[in-house]
């Protein structure tokens, strides 16, 4: 039966296992567990730490984790939605098995916050590739480098549809995202990643003179300050190089 939030729950006790080992999770540690749904990460993750938040949309999931853990003091359930939960103010880690249509959504907002430690993602495995994507590979693009300025990723492992119920259509995997702790990025920087690959079979010095809607002769001067090829396509340039391009606009 298809769950009114597009949840697949899983049922794989060894993958569970598997997913909190991987977190590196310390008993002092603050551990948010993003769509906890019918508890499979959670029952192990309460043995790990002794501040479990586990925030889920679901209200009828999230009142029966409140009845199943209402004697431990350890864990908290909250019923709300993660994109408009107020993230603490003291360093956290996240577990997280993400619904597939909201992933990167929730993604992009832990990842810049300065509280965060590390992240344990269980995700579709075309979004998880995308996530963690090299410049010049079809996965590479603007969710590639936001991830890459924030935080360390590292691809983990498969997770076939047969862990879970309802069975997804296509492969899960999980990473590991670990917090760089970068400087605030420059204003121009996600926007002009986000132009280029919208474009990204046009050239840069097309993106770029749309993106500044100025003539091709200054805007290939501009790329050749920077030393970039004004022939390379957007994802042929690595994130160094488009924070020296949103620098020097």
């Amino acid at each position: 039966m298809r769950q009114p939030h597009g949840q697949n729950f899983l049922t794989d006790k060894n993958v569970a296992h598997r997913i909190v080992e991987s977190a590196d999770i310390q008993k002092t540690d603050t551990v948010i567990e993003i769509g906890p749904g019918k508890a499979a990460l959670t029952d192990i993750l309460k043995d790990y730490t002794d501040n479990l938040i586990a925030v889920d949309i679901d209200s009828i999931l999230a009142q029966a984790l409140q009845i199943k853990y209402k004697d431990n003091k350890n864990i908290t359930i909250i019923n709300k939605d993660f994109l408009k939960f107020d993230l603490p103010d003291t360093k956290f880690k996240i577990v997280a098995n993400l619904p597939y249509n909201v992933g990167t959504a929730i993604v992009q907002k832990f990842l810049p916050n300065k509280n965060f430690v590390s992240g344990i993602i269980m995700l579709q495995k075309e979004l998880i590739t995308r996530l963690i994507g090299n410049k010049g590979t079809k996965d590479y693009g603007y969710i590639s480098l936001f991830r890459q300025y924030y935080a360390d990723g590292e691809f983990l492992f498969d997770v076939p549809p047969g862990c879970f119920n309802p069975k997804p259509q296509v492969m899960s995997a999980v990473a590991k995202f670990t917090n760089k702790l970068p400087d605030e990025p420059n204003a121009k920087l996600f926007p002009l990643i986000k132009h280029c690959f919208t474009m990204r079979r046009k050239t840069m010095l097309n993106c770029l003179s749309t993106f500044l809607k100025t003539d091709k002769t200054s805007t290939a001067k501009i790329l050749t300050d920077n030393n970039i090829d004004v022939m390379l396509r957007p994802d042929k340039l690595t994130l160094d190089q488009y924070k020296l391009l949103a620098k020097s606009l």
